[in-house]
């Protein structure tokens, strides 16, 4: 039986909460996985590998599937004292930041890409990469300025599926267009003004495509939606000013991907 740590003095609380923060996950190159949820993906995937596992006793035995790595038993307090969030789950893991991929290998290798311009929003962003995951996209674009997808927040709305989407950050509008046209990929603006309608341009859509979201208070600015191949928008009923970004990210993405490839 493994040991109980019991102490709020102790260091490994201080490393777990230290990557609450951006400053804190850029410094140890580690970011959250909390709840079996995140850790069963973790233990899964090839892609950000487990570094430290932490369980209550209670979850040792209700988790032991997930125990990959020799845990370090935390008294509930504890646990709660490292947990970014007000009930946790008995179980959190800290992971490596592994490098990400190429956005040229990413634009050649895809089909169906999403890019989003300053997002802001950790629940939104989380939700995106779920969707993109789950309803086919190859992978995610993020401009600089947006939110860290390696937040807890994120980590959290993502629901596992930060594990397999790839996805690179700090990326110019600029930068992406020149690595898409080299593949002969066309970027897509997605803005209440757009004058294709969603269901029409879905019949045409490119066999390689980028779809550019915007800022959800302020939406996609005009100079970067004139530089995209096309503008497209949602139709929506009269008196409906405008969807939610991780909505119409969801609705896009599922249109798109079974235009290329239906999903079974």
């Amino acid at each position: 039986m493994n040991s109980v740590l019991t102490s709020l003095r102790s260091p490994h609380i201080g490393r777990v909460k230290a990557l609450h923060t951006s400053k804190g996950r850029k410094a140890a190159n580690e970011f959250l996985a909390e709840g079996p949820q995140a850790v069963e993906a973790a233990t899964k995937s090839k892609r950000f590998k487990i570094t430290q596992m932490y369980v209550t006793e209670t979850a040792l035995v209700q988790f032991s599937k997930l125990l990959v790595t020799d845990p370090i038993v935390v008294s509930e307090k504890v646990m709660a004292a490292m947990s970014s969030v007000d009930n946790a789950q008995g179980i959190l893991a800290t992971c490596i930041k592994d490098a990400l991929p190429d956005l040229n290998k990413l634009t050649a290798d895809s089909n169906l890409l999403i890019y989003c311009h300053e997002i802001n929003d950790p629940g939104n962003l989380g939700t995106i990469i779920r969707s993109a995951h789950a309803l086919g996209a190859q992978g995610l674009v993020l401009s600089p300025g947006s939110v860290d997808p390696f937040a807890p927040k994120v980590v959290r709305a993502s629901a596992g599926s930060l594990w397999h989407l790839p996805f690179v950050v700090n990326i110019e509008f600029e930068e992406l267009v020149r690595s898409a046209q080299e593949v002969d990929m066309k970027s897509i603006a997605m803005t209440g003004s757009g004058k294709k309608v969603l269901n029409d341009f879905i019949k045409v859509l490119p066999k390689k495509s980028v779809f550019i979201f915007g800022n959800e208070a302020h939406g996609l600015p005009i100079e970067i939606s004139k530089k995209c191949d096309h503008q497209v928008r949602i139709p929506m009923k009269a008196g409906a000013e405008s969807l939610n970004l991780a909505t119409s990210a969801a609705l896009v993405i599922y249109a798109a991907s079974n235009a290329l490839s239906p999903i079974e």
